[in-house]
């Protein structure tokens, strides 16, 4: 269930209810390179959470506000919407790929979760398939905390956008959904999505997990929660850390010339190859402070 954790860290679904972070947390920085008066900013984000969490933030969205470019992982509009669409067709129809009974069980479950037979989807990748019953599950598990429906990254760029700012991503939404989609053949994709219907439970409890992690700002623990995908395997290094290596040639340009909010997700933060210590090696001063105060 390694493919969890990533399915989260790409792609933009549904939110989660949850108490504003604490004090100090490993999910908000200040970049400051020596010698300047000038901050940019870098949030952790996750792609459950609503505009709801984190309007409960002030210092975070003064900083967004402060900001004169705004960065995501991908610039979020209808275009991508389109693009995306095209981008997790499989290679081969579901109905090809999956045995009979495996396809009446994933038909089942669509069925039960969203109200729709497979049939809808069977030019879907096996591994889009499992993101939208990620998403079907947990509103069903927890449809107190679907508010407003506008997410965090979205949010972020549409303020942003609303105030005559400059809206940039750091990458393109081919090189982000080959990222993920690469990085596990069908028949892997397929074994995971299998692994879902028969688990879910566990893997609802796990996601759970996930959430309380983040809310906590452990990016330690989001990084290696058992089953949520230790970093160094295949899928990991595809997703964050390769990935990261790529960011980090192209953040410099962007701090040094203008005061900027970045908006990735947290799992590309932590650890020797995130993010923060990335930045701190190329010389800039990267400080944890509160989203909050």
């Amino acid at each position: 269930m390694s493919v969890l954790k990533a399915i989260l860290a790409i792609l933009v679904i549904t939110s989660v209810g949850a108490k504003p972070l604490k004090q100090r947390s490993g999910l908000f920085w200040q970049v400051t390179k020596p010698g300047s008066t000038d901050s940019s900013y870098l949030f952790g984000t996750l792609h459950l959470l609503e505009q709801s969490y984190v309007d409960t933030m002030p210092n975070l969205m003064r900083a967004l506000d402060r900001a004169d470019i705004v960065l995501g992982e991908i610039v979020l509009d209808s275009a991508t919407k389109k693009e995306a669409a095209m981008l997790t067709a499989s290679v081969a129809p579901l109905d090809s790929i999956l045995t009979p009974r495996q396809y009446a069980q994933v038909d089942s479950e669509l069925r039960h979760v969203l109200g729709m037979p497979l049939a809808f989807f069977n030019n879907f990748q096996p591994l889009a398939i499992y993101a939208l019953l990620i998403q079907g599950l947990y509103k069903k598990q927890h449809p107190e905390n679907i508010r407003n429906g506008v997410l965090m990254d979205i949010y972020f760029q549409q303020r942003a956008k609303r105030a005559g700012k400059e809206v940039k991503g750091l990458e393109s939404l081919e090189d982000e959904a080959d990222a993920l989609f690469g990085s596990l053949t069908p028949r892997k994709q397929v074994h995971e999505l299998m692994d879902l219907i028969k688990h879910k439970a566990k893997v609802l409890k796990k996601l759970d997990e996930l959430l309380s992690a983040y809310r906590a700002g452990d990016l330690a623990k989001l990084l290696t929660e058992d089953d949520l995908g230790a970093p160094g395997d295949e899928l990991m290094e595809g997703l964050l850390y390769k990935r990261n290596a790529t960011w980090l040639k192209e953040l410099p340009a962007i701090f040094d010339s203008h005061n900027a909010f970045v908006a990735v997700g947290a799992g590309h933060l932590g650890g020797p190859r995130g993010l923060v210590s990335g930045l701190r090696k190329l010389g800039y001063q990267v400080v944890a402070i509160s989203p909050v105060h």
